[in-house]
């Protein structure tokens, strides 16, 4: 079967993101016997245009989109993705291939199977991972039965038949998972994708070490994208892949999981297997959860080769972390701290701001913590309001509080901010603190053009400074409060905040 693949993504902040979920599932369908193209929208201009011509070049009998995202996650300056691939490439896909079932899936499938199936009217939907769904999906196919008792397969209403789910969206059949990883679950980005357009705006290569997430976060949908068991990769299968990565050019690896340092004997292991090959890259990490975080791990990574890291720890206020769910206290979030400024390791701090019983004096404690603890060398983010996604302990929260009622969709971005914060008030006190710490920052500063991006982080690397671009940020902030800039751009945000009739469906 010949099989178009296409990732719609073209968010470019804070880098663009390679589709290591969707060569995963082209690889998985070549090795199946398939004809297999890769169409990346990443960087495209004219993404209808360039369906068209992939359509006509590639003929192919069956589509994949993989969808990532279904926003921004920025309640300041809020995007919703879908309605642009809609019409940039569903529309496109059923003038120029109307006999050619569309199948959907990716990450924000399972969080919104059905409600994706529906807004882009697809023929299906893979509940689960990809590399098992839709292999399987294609068999059946090609022996040409309707596949109502495949795992993890919803069928969209243009095919005439219903496959009967559960009221959360999710197949009676249950998802498509890949059972044990062992040495499994490797992209091969390298084939699918062009690595050179990425690294001129440093993204790192993608790898993932683990799926699952054995963590309860209130706000979090891991467990339902990846499941609540973790599932580990051979240690020296991951960093084969690295090695092999090499070779194309690649001197910047990002792992991804949800939390890198958990288990802590996964993370142990795979960092004494990168001390023992000695790679010639940079390593960095999105996941670093505080829970067991001290001197002896961050001796660990920076012996196996971290650079930088990522760190969530969302709160240093006890009251927000348990009301978030975090499985931790401050006093974890102070040893992290701590740990990572003895070890001179670059950080970009995450803060979530707006949980159940959030006031201003718990942020005023988050605020106090950053002063005190997180060097100025390291860059600080604070999240205002917090997105609700459906089947999350959040979500139950705010039905259960009238927060949301019982049938109001959260589809769309969907957001809850404490009662008891003022959002005028929050916004000017994080505003004048983020214009007072150059390193500091809120997420309406994240929200900026692609092409002011591009020549963002080509600036720096022109004035000679290496590494992550948010490394350098600071200085950017720095300088351009000289000229009041940050101050009128943050300003105006606090404008547009104070302006919001509702912030459950800031749109």
């Amino acid at each position: 079967m010949r099989v178009l693949c296409i990732n719609p993504n073209r968010e470019h902040m804070p880098w663009p993101v390679m589709p290591v979920g969707l060569a995963m599932v082209a690889t998985a369908l070549a090795n199946a016997g398939h004809s297999v193209s890769f169409l990346d929208l990443t960087f495209s201009r004219d993404p209808a245009a360039e369906v068209a011509r992939a359509v006509a070049r590639e003929r192919p009998e069956l589509v994949a989109l993989g969808i990532r995202n279904l926003d921004n996650c920025n309640f300041e300056r809020p995007v919703f993705f879908l309605p642009e691939i809609r019409d940039q490439v569903v529309r496109v896909l059923r003038e120029h291939a109307p006999r050619a079932p569309l199948v959907v899936g990716g990450a924000a499938v399972n969080v919104c199977p059905q409600e994706i199936l529906d807004y882009l009217d697809a023929d299906y939907a893979i509940v689960g991972e990809g590399e098992v769904g839709l292999p399987e999906l294609c068999r059946a196919l090609e022996a040409g039965r309707e596949p109502h008792d495949l795992p993890g397969v919803l069928v969209g209403r243009g095919r005439r038949s219903l496959l009967r789910v559960h009221s959360s969206g999710e197949p009676l059949a249950g998802r498509a998972w890949v059972a044990e990883l062992g040495d499994a679950g490797s992209s091969e980005l390298t084939r699918w994708v062009e690595l050179r357009r990425y690294h001129a705006l440093g993204t790192p290569y993608p790898i993932q070490t683990k799926r699952g997430c054995a963590l309860e976060c209130s706000y979090c949908v891991y467990n339902n994208i990846e499941g609540r068991r973790y599932r580990l990769r051979d240690p020296a299968r991951v960093v084969d892949e690295i090695e092999a990565v090499t070779a194309h050019g690649v001197r910047h690896v990002e792992f991804v999981d949800s939390t890198f340092n958990l288990p802590l004997s996964h993370a142990r292991a795979l960092c004494a297997e990168l001390e023992r090959r000695k790679l010639d890259v940079e390593l960095s990490t999105m996941g670093l959860n505080p829970a067991g975080v001290g001197d002896e791990l961050v001796d660990w990574m920076k012996r196996a080769g971290f650079t930088t890291l990522m760190c969530t720890p969302e709160s240093a206020s006890e009251v927000t972390l348990a009301s978030l769910g975090k499985g931790f206290k401050k006093e974890a979030v102070v040893s992290t701290a701590r740990a990572l400024a003895k070890a001179g390791m670059p950080t970009w701090w995450f803060f979530l701001i707006g949980a159940p019983g959030e006031t201003m004096a718990t942020v005023h404690e988050t605020l106090r913590f950053c002063e005190e603890y997180i060097p100025s060398s390291h860059l600080v983010l604070f999240s205002t309001g917090i997105r609700v996604y459906p089947g999350t302990p959040l979500e139950r929260h705010c039905r259960q509080t009238g927060w949301f009622s019982a049938d109001e969709s959260l589809f769309e971005p969907s957001w809850y901010l404490s009662p008891e914060l003022d959002v005028g008030e929050l916004y000017s006190t994080l505003s004048h603190a983020a214009i007072e710490h150059p390193n500091w920052m809120t997420n309406a500063e994240t929200v900026i053009s692609p092409e002011f991006a591009r020549w963002m982080k080509r600036g720096f690397r022109a004035v000679g400074l290496g590494g992550p671009f948010w490394l350098h940020l600071p200085r950017l902030f720095s300088l351009v409060s000289r000229f009041g800039a940050r101050q009128r751009g943050l300003a105006q945000a606090q404008r547009d905040l104070e302006n919001v009739k509702d912030v459950r469906h800031h749109r």
